[in-house]
């Protein structure tokens, strides 16, 4: 009954990745959308593997399957036991994962390998978004855009039914909306065909229930997500110097004032960061890094940020975390760093026919990096910083492939993908609109 549930759903897919008018918008070829698709549900297969042989107790995955069982148990059998397992905001945020297990469960017969399929296809969805994104904010850069579907450490992070899957997907629904808002009018690969602007109010309705989903499942990632968005509405507007001088010393004195009028705000702010690193700390773990201890004021948060920075940036060094598989996690991080480092004094070319990508750069540096910091100042282990920056990785690494465009190799390379990824418009037919 499995096997032909698998089929059927399988089908039901495929059907919807051909048909539906968002992913066939994204230009890819439909033998390249099934093929990434493909990519996304074997990796999920293979982590799925990987965590029952590898993981202690066969990992969170399949934790969460298992509570997800009885959880389903207890809501039919016993009222009384499943309210007391929902009965605070903690307790709350950690089964969401399992209620997700509990809806995938009623319609696959409680399959792990269903579950894994079905579940990838909203994740699929959000990495089209952001597929979409990255091809209109780097236009000719190619290689940085499908970064999005096979980056190692993403694609096996959020191929699998976790929290890095349901946040990865709505990253990219909501950064995509964003954009949408900034720019309700498209531009289109060619000049003199301009679409439709797209209508604000639902890519409005989409940014906001992105970002409450988002602080529901993990609400560290907008420490790092709101500066960023907030650099890239300012970038976005070409002002004047003065004003923008204005604009910043006024944020500062604002920021200054807030600090001496509301200081329980902020205070509670450090004793949150602090709280989380110590739900790490009492954690036992064979990955575990050197990580100076905070104690709820912002002058011990201050103390920790060489820590940080050194574990959020650069941990798994090589030989480190005590296990086989980090090893490649850290030559995976150590090209990426050097593809930063070889980008890094270039330019590129600018082209009056697509938007320029500094404001979204912008955003991708302020919330890749100190996404990462937060996360090296927060997490003790290896293999859980490998997780959670798994998120932050493509937005660290596509603005460098896109810098390197201007790189004779990497441009022909951009070409031929572009060549050979993307669909010839039929006569009559727009290109897509990005």
């Amino acid at each position: 009954m499995h096997i032909l549930l698998f089929i059927i759903y399988s089908l039901l897919c495929i059907y919807g990745i051909l048909k539906i008018p968002f992913i066939r918008n994204s230009g890819i070829r439909p033998v390249y959308l099934l093929l990434f698709f493909g990519l996304h549900v074997g990796t999920g297969l293979l982590h799925n593997v990987i965590a029952y042989r590898y993981y202690p107790e066969h990992g969170d995955i399949w934790n969460f399957y298992q509570w997800s069982l009885l959880a389903r148990h207890r809501l039919i059998f016993d009222h009384a036991l499943f309210l007391s397992d929902n009965d605070t905001w903690a307790h709350i945020t950690h089964n969401g994962i399992v209620w997700v297990y509990m809806i995938l469960n009623t319609i696959t017969l409680d399959s792990m390998i269903i579950n894994t399929l079905l579940f990838s296809f909203p994740v699929f969805l959000g990495n089209i978004a952001l597929f979409r994104l990255f091809r209109r904010r780097f236009p000719n850069a190619t290689l940085a855009a499908i970064t999005v579907f096979c980056l190692p450490s993403t694609l096996f992070w959020t191929a699998c039914i976790h929290r890095e899957a349901v946040l990865y997907m709505l990253l990219g629904f909501l950064l995509y909306s964003f954009d949408r808002l900034l720019t309700p009018t498209a531009l289109s690969p060619t000049p003199n065909i301009t679409p439709a602007p797209p209508p604000a109010r639902k890519h409005l309705i989409i940014f906001l229930i992105s970002l409450l989903l988002i602080l529901y499942f993990r609400f560290s990632i907008l420490l790092s997500l709101l500066p960023a968005l907030a650099a890239w509405l300012v970038a976005q507007r070409r002002w004047p110097l003065r004003r923008l001088l204005m604009i910043t010393g006024s944020a500062f004195i604002l920021l200054f004032v807030s600090i001496l009028v509301f200081p329980n705000f902020y205070t509670s702010v450090a004793e949150s960061i602090t709280a989380r690193q110590q739900e790490f700390a009492a954690l036992e773990g064979h990955s575990r890094l050197s990580l100076p201890v905070m104690n709820g004021t912002w002058a011990s948060i201050a103390k920790v940020l060489p820590s940080a920075i050194r574990n959020g940036l650069f941990e798994p060094l090589p030989g480190s975390g005590g296990q086989i598989i980090y090893l490649a996690f850290s030559f995976e991080l150590i090209t990426i760093w050097l593809i930063i480092i070889v980008a890094l004094p270039l330019k590129l070319a600018p082209s009056p026919s697509v938007p320029q990508p500094l404001p979204f750069t912008l955003f991708c540096l302020i919330f890749a990096l100190s996404g990462l910091i937060i996360i090296g100042a927060t997490v003790p282990f290896a293999g859980t910083i490998v997780r959670y920056r798994s998120l932050f990785l493509p937005f660290l690494l596509a603005p460098a492939l896109s810098r390197l465009h201007t790189i004779p190799l990497i441009g022909h390379l951009d070409n031929w993908l572009s060549l050979h990824l993307f669909r010839i418009p039929k006569p009559g037919e727009s290109p897509p609109s990005y």
